[in-house]
């Protein structure tokens, strides 16, 4: 069992190098960076409600997060970038079709969660997002589309994963991978259905990212999936 268990961690964790340790300076820089991008908005009295100014500290903070990675992989462990997350152009096709798979197994699996929360726990629907101006709406949509998931999927499943893998092992990482990637989800916390959804579509994409060994499938299957959820929020919030 623990020579399996080696073979399995070593499927293709084996072309990460970095520690816990350097997932965790990234981690730190991230939440510091987002304090700091909070305390800007409070000091400038900024309207959050209806300035384009949040997102754009957004796009500057997801910036620096890949550029941190960037360094922490190229620099420190001399590991070409693309190579460390298995990104190519040659893969597109095949991680399309499965990043569409995968996005019907999110889809079907949320909806399941959401139809068990309803009927058994007896809670309402809930929409974490309901008092959001569409203005606003439209612009979280937008990030969610087309930044969250190469953003959360690179630094979730593709950098902070295979270090978790190589130390509690494969159903340790991702599902630890998958609870850190839930709770940072701040907007999902009072939300019971919305954040066991958010954490059961992290563990779907770690499987899927163990099983082909790139982050190319879940980035596809991740936008899939927000897009699916952003036009259904836009026009549920129209109404």
């Amino acid at each position: 069992m623990a020579e399996r268990e080696h073979l399995l961690i070593g499927k293709h964790e084996e072309r990460a190098p970095w520690k816990i340790s350097d997932v965790l300076f990234t981690y730190v820089f991230i939440f510091a960076l987002s304090i700091f991008a909070v305390g800007i908005l409070l000091i400038t009295n900024i309207d959050t409600q209806t300035s384009l100014f949040p997102a754009l500290l957004q796009v500057i903070i997801s910036v620096a997060t890949i550029s941190v990675i960037y360094l922490i992989v190229t620099k420190k462990y001399n590991i070409h970038f693309f190579d460390a997350f298995g990104i190519s152009i040659q893969k597109i096709p095949n991680a399309l079709t499965t990043g569409i798979v995968v996005s019907i197994i999110l889809i079907l699996s949320t909806t399941i969660i959401s139809y068990a929360f309803s009927e058994f726990a007896e809670v309402q629907k809930q929409n974490p997002y309901g008092n959001v101006p569409m203005e606003k709406l439209r612009i979280i949509s937008i990030m969610a589309v087309f930044i969250a998931p190469i953003i959360e999927e690179i630094f979730f499943r593709g950098f902070m994963q295979p270090a978790l893998v190589k130390v509690l092992g494969v159903f340790g990482g991702i599902f630890v991978t998958a609870m850190i990637f839930g709770f940072s989800h701040a907007q999902y916390l009072g939300y019971s259905t919305a954040l066991v959804a958010v954490i059961t579509i992290g563990l779907i994409l770690g499987i899927t990212r163990h099983q082909t060994g790139s982050v190319m499938p879940g980035i596809f299957a991740h936008l899939f999936n927000n897009l699916l959820a952003a036009i259904s929020l836009l026009f549920v919030n129209a109404q």
